[in-house]
């Protein structure tokens, strides 16, 4: 593609010659580089060697999978088909809660993205994945465009772009490598389905957030139908069950119920916000649980058609970078 500079750089050399040699050892570095920036293009566009191989410890690793699963309790609370499976700008919990019905380009790059990377991390399979993906998409693809580029502002219930209109280069930069990053994920999950150590750490992470939630409860010595014991002995029987994957899949589905099934009585009962979290994290986990089953239990016929709508979101994100013009 920078062939033609090669050309040029050439001719400027031949002019600089025919001008006047004295001029030569003046010119000759700016020619050199000239001739090299093919080169030096490609070298700063290739990712380092060791990129993802960042050595770590286990407590930081574990700790961060944590910060990132509370990150996407955000996507998977408010990206819903009341906002067009679109992100809101954010949710403002005090003094009242607020749901800002506006996105942008970077917002929606984010949210591609943080779907991709809660498939990879196993809260949700491959089909959900494909699922929320192309709902987003189909969105984006009747937003208003200028030149390719996305407006820097949408309202999100009805998807018409908000005064003063206008392109960000920042957030047509940042949507253009999501989508590329996106369409290259994509190409890699049609090699083959998530791992079942991908699974089990996944729901791993819900059930992490689950027992810590368990421990805030405040203990008011009350009698409960359900007791925090009792959730956590079925929390426990969750855990036993993701160590024996992939055999004790049957035994995961049905655990996960079972915790699920105590935690909604146990909120029901108490009725507060730390119940409500519990709640919330095991539901998680067997929503996790739930969403890896189907990619299990998928025949060829689901598998073959899985490929090819990967493909589609693939073709699609590149073609939406190739559309927009940067000059």
């Amino acid at each position: 593609q920078m062939a033609g500079s090669l050309l040029i750089t050439s001719l400027a050399a031949v002019a600089v010659w025919q001008a006047g040699r004295a001029a030569l050892p003046v010119a000759a570095p700016f020619i050199l580089a000239w001739l090299l920036s093919p080169a030096i293009a490609r070298w700063v566009s290739v990712a380092p060697v060791d990129a993802g191989s960042l050595a770590i410890s286990e407590a930081d690793a574990g700790a961060l999978r944590l910060i990132a699963r509370r990150t996407w309790r955000f996507f998977e609370t408010f990206v819903t088909a009341a906002d067009n499976m679109l992100p809101p700008d954010n949710f403002q919990e005090d003094p009242t809660a607020v749901v800002a019905h506006r996105t942008s380009p970077t917002n929606i790059g984010l949210l591609l993205l943080s779907t991709a990377a809660a498939r990879e991390f196993g809260w949700i399979g491959t089909l959900e994945a494909v699922e929320r993906l192309e709902a987003t998409l189909a969105t984006v693809g009747r937003l208003k465009r200028f030149r390719g580029h996305f407006c820097n502002w949408y309202d999100t219930t009805d998807l018409r772009p908000l005064d003063p209109i206008y392109v960000s280069s920042v957030d047509s930069g940042n949507l253009a490598g999501h989508l590329i990053a996106l369409a290259n994920t994509c190409a890699a999950w049609r090699h083959g389905p998530a791992g079942t150590t991908a699974i089990a750490v996944g729901v791993g992470d819900s059930l992490a957030l689950a027992r810590e939630a368990l421990q805030a409860l405040p203990d008011d010595r009350r009698t409960h139908l359900v007791t925090s014991r009792e959730l956590v002995a079925a929390l426990d029987d969750v855990a036993a069950a993701l160590q024996r994957l992939p055999d004790g899949l049957g035994d995961l589905v049905a655990g996960a119920g079972k915790a699920a099934d105590l935690a909604r009585v146990l909120a029901d009962e108490r009725a507060d916000a730390a119940s409500e979290d519990v709640l919330f994290w095991v539901e998680a986990a067997q929503r996790s649980v739930a969403s890896q089953h189907r990619d299990v239990m998928q025949d060829a016929e689901t598998s073959t058609a899985l490929s090819r709508r990967l493909q589609t979101i693939e073709v699609t994100t590149r073609a939406l970078v190739t559309a927009m013009e940067f000059d």
